[in-house]
């Protein structure tokens, strides 16, 4: 599950330092959200099939340029739309996350720092630290995570970064079939491959 708005800090390194501006983009189709996660019988991957077009962030960019700020930088995900390829799977996900309850798994994007090379720099990679908040049925944690990023030009950029959580963190009871037989283990992966588009 997301940082993912969390995702497009960049595109605003033209447009002024230190005054909050908004930043409109779209994440490109063909961009990745999934989670990576095993049982004691086999391993499994449920990909967010949500579109996240017409996305809004305000940054505030730092006099150096490497360190920005956010207010109301978020993305949600519908829980009802992550597909992990097996209907009963499906259910069974979205009866553990309470989707009825908590339609949403949403994550907030407080702040980043490029920790590494540069984002002015065309198909070169660059590090990101970022810091957000998960917020998982009832329950919201702070994360830190590193974020893989690449200047694809014309307003383009690509992100990629994965984060293990413990799903009990966030009150969520693994889930289990077969009377039992069949339990998820507690770690899941998130893994994020987003390209966004300035507008």
């Amino acid at each position: 599950m997301t940082c993912i708005s969390l995702l497009v800090l960049f595109g605003v390194l033209a447009t002024g330092i230190g005054i909050p501006h908004d930043y409109y983009f779209d994440i490109e189709k063909g961009s990745k959200l999934f989670i990576e996660g095993s049982s004691n019988v086999n391993s499994f991957e449920c990909e967010s099939k949500d579109e996240f077009l017409n996305q809004l962030s305000r940054i505030t960019v730092s006099d150096d340029e490497r360190s920005f700020n956010f207010t109301s930088t978020s993305l949600r995900l519908k829980t009802a739309l992550l597909d992990c390829d097996n209907n009963k799977m499906n259910r069974d996900l979205c009866e553990a996350l309470r989707s009825e309850d908590y339609p949403y798994i949403t994550i907030d994007l407080h702040d980043a720092v490029i920790i590494e090379g540069s984002p002015k720099r065309l198909d070169s990679n660059f590090i990101v630290r970022c810091n957000a908040s998960i917020a998982i049925t009832s329950v919201t944690r702070k994360v830190s995570l590193d974020v893989k990023a690449k200047n694809l030009g014309n307003g383009r950029f690509r992100f990629y970064s994965t984060m293990q959580l413990l799903i009990t963190d966030y009150g969520v009871a693994p889930p289990t079939a077969l009377l039992g037989l069949i339990k998820v283990r507690n770690s899941i992966r998130i893994v994020l491959d987003i390209t966004t588009r300035a507008r």
